[in-house]
């Protein structure tokens, strides 16, 4: 009689390893799975924080080093600011406008403006412009909702400058966009902190006109011959040369202010003296060192031969200015402005006005949520399948 023992336990492991290789297969596949998984998405969440940087900004007149924008000293320079975000849905824009002080500066203490028929590109104003030397900061948003974000080219606003000096012979000045310049996106594989700015035009520039007028031409005196009344040779009289007609330009004899150190906001009192030994002062020009300049055509004794203007101006931000006046005359003169200077030491740090709070525009989630949670189904799957088999197994 066969013992049906043996059968019985040949046939339990045969189970019982069968079991067992499945079991081990499933952890195998699990320890696989996990971090297979964890680093797809990984790379579908890094591949989708990078948004396409595809935003353009430029300033209008359009102007290159072949054709630049042509100006006289003391002539505005209008410059309208376009955005073009090409495929980016743009929502705020900080700009940073860098030029050379030393051959512009801007023409008022509102240089920057929004028009009003644009104020709806860009109605939150988050920062309203910083001016500094050198330098315009201001940043713009379309508000709360993201919906109003920016799809199409726009004129965000115009900055205005004043021809200050002569540009060197084949070397331009440029108004351009600072590295702290930034554009943001709202679109819905963008990321709130990503900047996407791809180019930024700047604006070339050539100033040329002398700062005094040319001479006026000399007139040409011809002789005319005596009658010779007597056989004797007739002397001809020399013609006296008539005196050159040489504008003389005005003199700034002083610039006096009525106070020169302070903590910021520091508003200071400035009078400027002098005269035009052969016409009349016509205007007074200030030009306060910390990128801003006014002209004073009335009152102080404009238009007549000796003039004291005056003006006021705020330094809302610490440092050392070196303020300067020059006089024009009615022939368009202009006087040295190294006789009238004065040095203003400014304390503090920058004042400016508290901007309204504006919500951050909503940002869509990026990312794929079905994905995600597709991805987090499938291991809670396999973790539970693997607790099931090892428990009941």
């Amino acid at each position: 009689m066969l013992d049906t023992s043996v059968f019985l336990i040949y046939d339990k492991t045969m189970h019982l390893s069968g079991k067992r290789i499945f079991l081990f297969g499933f952890i195998a596949v699990l320890l696989i799975g996990i971090p297979v998984t964890v680093y797809l998405v990984q790379r579908q969440q890094q591949t989708q924080s990078h948004a396409a940087k595809s935003t353009n900004l430029a300033f209008s007149p359009d102007s290159s080093a072949s054709a630049p924008i042509q100006k006289n000293v003391g002539d505005p320079i209008p410059l309208d600011i376009s955005v073009d975000p090409g495929t980016n849905l743009v929502s705020i824009v900080k700009f940073e406008i860098v030029y050379d002080p030393t051959k512009l500066a801007t023409a008022s203490a509102n240089a920057f403006q929004q028009d009003d028929n644009e104020k709806n590109a860009f109605p939150a104003l988050v920062e309203a412009p910083i001016y500094t030397p050198g330098k315009i900061t201001v940043t713009l948003s379309v508000g709360p909702d993201p919906t109003k974000a920016i799809q199409t080219k726009v004129k965000a606003a115009t900055v205005t400058f004043t021809a200050l000096a002569n540009t060197p012979a084949g070397t331009p000045t440029l108004v351009s966009y600072g590295i702290n310049t930034q554009v943001s996106s709202a679109g819905p594989n963008d990321q709130a902190a990503e900047n996407v700015l791809s180019s930024a035009t700047p604006a070339t520039i050539v100033i040329g006109g002398a700062a005094v007028s040319p001479t006026a031409s000399i007139p040409t005196v011809t002789p005319t011959p005596t009658e010779v009344v007597t056989p004797t040779p007739t002397q001809v009289p020399t013609a006296t040369p008539t005196p050159s007609a040489t504008n003389q330009v005005p003199v700034c004899s002083s610039l006096t202010v009525d106070n020169s150190t302070g903590n910021a906001p520091l508003t200071v009192n400035f009078t400027a003296n002098g005269s035009d030994s052969d016409g009349t002062v016509s205007k007074v020009t200030f030009n306060f060192g910390d990128g801003q300049v006014s002209d004073v055509t009335t009152g102080g004794g404009i238009g007549t031969a000796s003039a004291s203007a005056q003006t006021a101006h705020t330094y809302n931000s610490g440092g050392t200015f070196t303020a300067s006046a020059v006089l024009t005359d009615n022939s368009n003169g202009v006087s040295d402005s190294s006789s009238c200077k004065q040095t203003i030491t400014v304390t503090g740090a920058s004042v400016t006005t508290a901007p309204t709070s504006t919500p951050a525009p909503t940002i869509a989630p990026t990312g794929s949520t079905e994905t995600t949670i597709g991805i987090g189904a499938a291991v809670l799957t396999f973790v539970l399948g693997g607790g099931f088999l090892f428990f009941f197994l």
